[in-house]
């Protein structure tokens, strides 16, 4: 288990989660996170701090979908990083 944590933090691309919960903080340059939460009672806190930031994240199913999200891409921003649905 330590040895896929040290991999985690080393990498520079987040993967995707299939929890209704996530909470994920990272920084450093190109990172990529994908959310995928489908059931019911979805939250998602993601803050993202870096250049050339790229965030996708869906919730489907039931009630009770939330996300709170911040980006501080610093001096180098994609044109269009950040994609959101919920359904």
């Amino acid at each position: 288990m330590k040895y896929l944590v040290a991999l985690l933090l080393l990498t520079t691309t987040a993967s995707s989660q299939t929890i209704n919960n996530a909470i994920i903080n990272l920084q450093g340059a190109n990172q990529s996170v994908d959310i995928s939460q489908s059931g019911g009672f979805h939250s998602a806190t993601v803050d993202l701090h870096g250049n050339n930031l790229v965030f996708s994240g869906i919730q489907s199913g039931s009630i009770s979908q939330s996300y709170s999200i911040t980006i501080n891409c610093g001096n180098s921003c994609p044109t269009n990083p950040f994609t959101i649905t919920q359904y």
